[in-house]
């Protein structure tokens, strides 16, 4: 059975957060208008938010390829942190149930990344022998 290291857990759950805030951040802005229509935030800020979540997918490739990767999930942890407790609160604005919980799913999807980077800075604390988890 091959393994694989804090490091490299790291690295693919950084990569993976940025794909994903790519294609939601686009998507997000691209969709305001109509996203607008069914959550009770202005069109303007979703706008924003989803520029802003499309820039954070370029600073955390920045990140894997120029920080130490503790640093970098840490960072990128934290801000995961923060996003999902505001994606929960944004499904408090919601129109219907069905709504909330594609904004929750969201929100679920956002800490599950926050899971995955702590569970790789766990790996990487543990050193190269015992950081080896099992390939999946």
């Amino acid at each position: 059975m091959s393994r694989i290291s804090g490091r490299a857990l790291g690295v693919w759950s950084l990569r993976l957060d940025a794909a994903y805030c790519l294609i939601l951040g686009i998507f997000v802005a691209a969709a305001a208008p109509q996203i607008a229509g069914v959550v009770a935030l202005p069109q303007a800020l979703l706008f924003g938010t989803g520029v802003v979540v499309a820039v954070w997918a370029a600073l955390v490739l920045w990140m894997v390829l120029r920080m130490q990767i503790r640093l970098a999930l840490r960072l990128v942890m934290g801000v995961n942190i923060l996003a999902t407790a505001l994606i929960a609160a944004a499904a408090l604005t919601a129109a219907s149930s069905l709504v909330a919980i594609a904004v929750l799913a969201i929100a679920c999807d956002v800490a599950l990344f926050a899971l995955s980077q702590a569970i790789a800075i766990r790996a990487l604390r543990s050193g190269p022998g015992a950081a080896a988890l099992p390939a999946v």
